[in-house]
């Protein structure tokens, strides 16, 4: 080829870049630089040693990458860097499940290796794409594969702290007592991550908790050295119940008080020890000889009334299950066997691995999420409330409302009767001006709290819907808006949200496909 002719294809070069419409994902620009530079133009390399496939696969633009197969593009350059990755690596960081499907089909290696020795499904587990893990081990990827450093893909689930993923690699057939070139197993990479689910998931698969790597660290003094306390407290109490083992149980008085690793109820024991050890006794030996029952009957009443409802919702939110879906379903195995045979990934229909969690190993139905504090999926999840040590969901939610709305009460009621009491000694006191601050900082926070919660019970929406509602299709419309399937209107919303009516789940929307 001439020096004219090389002149001539960089200026066009310049002038349309391949490289970023792919990147971009516009597949008409991509058509018409191939028309005038020919198919040749997806074998050239960027400045960073990467191939227009690359970048259509990063951005899982699976318009572009069928195009460019379709055009003949080898789906197996590896790009010229360092890490040497081919396009299937890529689309495997992004977790695009459909890209990878294409690729797949045109001819790419499932257990194509990089420059670092990661396979597709070691790079799914490095960026916690657990529905891409799934299609992977679906579609037979081996998990046997370890990368240079001898680290497979649980190795790296642990190290990043991802616990569905974990459990997921381990109900797939991984080993979860494998060690690395370090002579590390999955086990201390989780106690260096911190991720105190994770270590639970390893800890139940009856891994050594003393095991030694090459340097004699054991997990636990790994997770000492990174100051995971959590982990470090767990780690104990597994490695005790382990040298016990008798039919008497160990008791661990810290837990019973202050709850399990990871689910401490510090911020529960806080609240009530404000009303225990400060409100009520100032109430009783401060105010109420000044505010008397019979000078101020009506804010007496409203103010025991709101503690009586306050305590009731309290102890039942705390006590009621929130909604917890069962485990170990047929369901969920049904669906993961089904991934091999799905061959429908750019249809629009509903990604059969969408609706998977891989921790509980069970089918999430509409509005389902797993909370990640009591480590299970809850039905209609809202949010998990430390000041109540429980999760919010469909079967608690109307108690927890009264608790919010019973507390905002008490804290107005205890304003005023507090003021009264100045007001009636005309006189400053310091002790009631103290204790009505705190209680101003609890107003400041409880009032939110219940807009925000009586707001979601009209439109009947959660607040994990509202706060993550572009991750869930289900509340969109067909053009991309937001649209909220559920809302029959203010009265009918509340009748279901405090059980006097069926709940509308069973709603069907255009694109029912649920984002996890």
């Amino acid at each position: 080829m001439s020096g004219m002719e090389d002149a001539e294809i960089e200026r066009v070069l310049r002038e349309y870049d391949v490289f970023q419409a792919a990147k971009a994902g516009l597949l008409i620009p991509c058509q018409e630089i191939v028309d005038r530079l020919g198919v040749g133009v997806l074998h050239q390399y960027d400045r960073e040693g990467h191939t227009p496939l690359h970048w259509a696969a990063l951005g899982g633009h699976s318009h572009v990458v069928r195009f460019f197969i379709e055009c003949r593009a080898p789906v197996d350059m590896s790009a010229r860097n360092e890490l040497g990755a081919q396009p299937i690596h890529w689309a495997a960081s992004g977790g695009h499940v459909p890209v990878v499907d294409l690729l797949l089909e045109a001819g790419a290696a499932i257990d194509a290796t990089d420059n670092k020795g990661c396979s597709p499904l070691i790079t799914a587990s490095q960026y916690a794409r657990t529905n891409l893990t799934g299609y992977l081990l679906g579609r037979g990827a081996r998990y046997q594969l370890v990368d240079r450093e001898g680290d497979n893909a649980l190795h790296w689930a642990a190290f990043k702290g991802n616990a569905e993923m974990c459990r997921l690699l381990i109900y797939s057939g991984f080993n979860p007592k494998q060690r690395d070139n370090f002579g590390q197993t999955p086990l201390h990479l989780g106690a260096l991550s911190g991720n105190l689910n994770c270590v639970k998931v390893l800890v139940e698969q009856e891994v050594e908790l003393e095991a030694v790597d090459f340097n004699g660290n054991s997990p636990k003094k790994l997770a000492e050295g990174r100051k995971h306390w959590e982990t470090v407290r767990y780690l104990e109490r597994s490695a005790a119940r382990n040298i016990q083992k008798s039919v008497i149980p160990i008791f661990d008085l810290q837990s019973v008080i202050f709850g399990p690793p990871g689910r401490r109820k510090t911020t529960m024991h806080f609240m009530l020890g404000i009303l225990i050890f400060l409100a009520y006794p100032t109430y009783f030996l401060r105010i109420l000889p000044t505010v008397t029952l019979e000078g101020f009957p009506l804010a007496n009443l409203i103010f025991w009334c709101a503690n009586f409802v306050l305590w009731v919702n309290m102890i039942r939110t705390h006590n009621t299950d929130p909604g917890v879906l069962p485990r170990n379903t047929e369901e969920y195995s049904d669906k993961i066997k089904a991934v091999a045979r799905y061959d429908k990934w750019e249809d629009g229909e509903e990604n059969p691995l969408s609706r998977l969690c891989h921790t509980c190993r069970c089918v999430k139905p509409l509005r389902a999420k797993h909370c990640k504090i009591i480590n299970r999926c809850i039905k209609r999840f809202d949010h998990h409330c430390a000041y109540v040590g429980n999760s919010i969901g469909y079967h608690n939610q109307h108690h927890f409302y009264l608790f919010v709305a019973s507390t905002l009460v008490m804290l107005w009621t205890f304003h005023y009767i507090a003021y009264q009491t100045q007001h009636q000694e005309a006189k400053q006191d310091w002790w009631l001006l103290f204790c009505q601050m705190i209680c101003g900082v609890f107003t400041f926070l409880v009032t939110p709290l219940f807009i925000g919660t009586t707001y979601n019970a009209v439109k009947n929406l959660t607040t994990n819907e509202q706060v993550n509602f572009r991750r869930y299709e289900y509340l969109k419309n067909s053009m991309g808006q937001f649209s909220n399937p559920f809302d029959r209107g203010a009265k009918e919303n509340l009748k279901e949200f405090f059980h006097l009516k069926r709940s509308v789940e069973e709603v069907t929307t255009q694109n029912p496909a649920m984002s996890v």
